[in-house]
Formats: C-alpha cells, sequence, structure tokens
C-alpha cells in the first residue's frame, strides 16, 4: 500500500511532463508567431506611410512625375495596405497633372500660333496683303510679337500666296524628334510638317 500511495501523491510536475512541456513550447510558439506576424503587417504599413510622404513631398516640390512613381511603388509592393487604397485614388490626379505640365509647352505653342495667325488675317484683311515682318503687327493687331515657350522667336516667312509660321521647339529645328518641334501654320492653317 505504501507503493499505490506514492504513486497518488506525486506532485504536479511529476504528472503528464510531456503534455505540460507541448502546451508550454505550443504557448511559446503562437507568441512568437503572433509577435512577428504583427510586427510585420505594421512594418509593411509603416513602410507605406513613409513612400506616401515621399510621394507628398514630391508634389509640393512639383516633382509630380516622381511622385506617380511613389504611389505606383506602393500600390505593387503594399497592395493590401491601407495607403494603397489611398494611393490608387491619388495616382489617376498626379498622372493627370504630370501629362499636363509635361504637355504645356506644345499647347502653348500652339496657342500662340493661333493669336499671331489671327493678328496675321486681320492685317491681311485690312491692307489687303501679308506683313513683311511680324513687327508690323504692332501695335495695330498685337500688343507686342510674342516669343514660343522656350523664349525663341517664331519663324515668320512672307511668301508670295500668304505666309508661313514656324515653332521651332526645343531644339530649334523645325520639324524635330520631340513632340514640342516644328509646328507649322501655313496661311492660317496647321500643316504637317515634313520629316
Amino acid at each position: 500500500m505504501l507503493e499505490s500511495a506514492r504513486i497518488m501523491k506525486r506532485r504536479n510536475s511529476e504528472v503528464n511532463t510531456r503534455t505540460a512541456h507541448a502546451r508550454l513550447f505550443f504557448n511559446l510558439v503562437s507568441v512568437v508567431l503572433l509577435v512577428t506576424t504583427a510586427s510585420s503587417c505594421g512594418g509593411d504599413e509603416r513602410r507605406a506611410q513613409r513612400l506616401w510622404r515621399r510621394a507628398i513631398e514630391s508634389v509640393q516640390k512639383g516633382d509630380t512625375q516622381g511622385a506617380v512613381d511613389r504611389l505606383q511603388m506602393i500600390i505593387d509592393t503594399f497592395p493590401d495596405s491601407s495607403v494603397a487604397e489611398k494611393a490608387r485614388a491619388q495616382i489617376v490626379v498626379y498622372r493627370g497633372l504630370a501629362a499636363a505640365v509635361q504637355n504645356y509647352p506644345l499647347r502653348r505653342a500652339e496657342e500662340l500660333m493661333v493669336q499671331v495667325s489671327r493678328a496675321i488675317e486681320r492685317f491681311r484683311r485690312e491692307n489687303g496683303r501679308a506683313p513683311v515682318t511680324l513687327d508690323e503687327l504692332v501695335p495695330a493687331e498685337m500688343t507686342s510679337v510674342p516669343k514660343d515657350p522656350w523664349d525663341r522667336p517664331f519663324v515668320y516667312v512672307k511668301t508670295a500666296r500668304g505666309y508661313s509660321l514656324t515653332c521651332q521647339g526645343v531644339t530649334e529645328n523645325p520639324g524635330g524628334e520631340a513632340a514640342c518641334d516644328g509646328l507649322l501654320v501655313v496661311d492660317g492653317e496647321f500643316r504637317a510638317v515634313r520629316r
């Protein structure tokens, strides 16, 4: 009976020791996984937030393309983050701004050429001929002869039947390769520049 009494009085640590160790190990692994998961999710969110701040700083500095690049990086790298949702909404706006900034010189050059052409056409109606130089348009038709967006004069040539007006664009080369090069107006109509 002594033997059976001894068995009945075992300490807690002696009974089911494997189960207790397994439970302790399982709890420890669970805590480590939970901490790792929580920190990695928070880390991704923090990295996405940093990229977001850099994108906004780029916009404030006037670098809309840099902002678009950073927003796209957020969308590609952290697609499930809350910051990626904001980035998807804003990237459309900033892409539009970047395109507008890039296209502004061409649009402005076209607008100026239309203004000069209208002044030439008014001069032709009033005088029966095209002006010899654009300076003849000042002050009756225009307050001054404008320059193109690259601060270069438009090239004006009086022809036997009318005139041609050319914008040399970025490279000072009519018909150049850049999108803004080679705008041509002949007798009041835009024409394709032969390359």
